[in-house]
């Protein structure tokens, strides 16, 4: 994208998480407060990417003041349940920025496919004990990851997209796809 010199200003972060057991470990049923200083309950503590994610965002859109912001990230099995290795899940509730988006995915020939992201799957994540579950149950699993990001966007142009099933490929040819680059540098070009 350098190389390209768009006439746009790009703020990249990169946010990780690793599974690993130890002492001081969250365990279901552990309340942490995010950076927004929204109150999150763990019932499953294979759900840490988003964790971090949230902060991410919350830590971006504050410091930065992003005219839009695209997260990316390979959180859910769900997603790849439903998509497969095709399409990655795109998720926003900004039809303009959802409209750019699947032009450039389709420029690009780096498929999406856009689920949804009602009003009403946020009361899955609903918590006696916090302002939210970190999981949204057993259904929808894709769309309440994304329900729980757009928790942390308010007032921000910002869609999700899951990368889980595009971001790599196994058997002989194991490695990296490099999805979604070339929709995003489609997607910036076209500012």
């Amino acid at each position: 994208l350098l190389q390209l010199k768009p006439a746009i200003n790009v703020i990249g972060m990169v946010t990780s998480a690793e599974n690993m057991p130890a002492g001081n470990a969250s365990k279901p049923g552990d309340v942490v407060t995010s950076l927004s200083g929204k109150t999150i309950e763990i019932l499953n503590t294979d759900a840490e990417g988003r964790l971090v994610l949230c902060d991410a965002l919350t830590y971006g859109i504050d410091n930065f003041k992003p005219a839009s912001v695209v997260d990316i990230a390979t959180l859910t099995g769900a997603c790849m349940a439903a998509l497969g290795e095709v399409n990655s899940g795109l998720f926003t509730q900004d039809e303009a920025l959802a409209e750019q988006l699947q032009s450039a995915a389709k420029y690009s020939c780096d498929k999406v496919w856009r689920l949804p992201l009602e009003e009403d799957y946020q009361d899955l994540l609903d918590s006696n004990f916090a302002d939210m579950a970190n999981i949204g149950g057993p259904l929808a699993g894709a769309t309440t990851a994304a329900c729980f990001l757009s928790r942390f966007t308010e007032g921000t142009p910002w869609a999700h997209l899951d990368i889980a099933g595009t971001a790599w490929v196994g058997g002989a040819k194991k490695g990296a796809t490099g999805r979604p680059v070339p929709l995003l540098v489609n997607y910036l070009l076209a500012k």
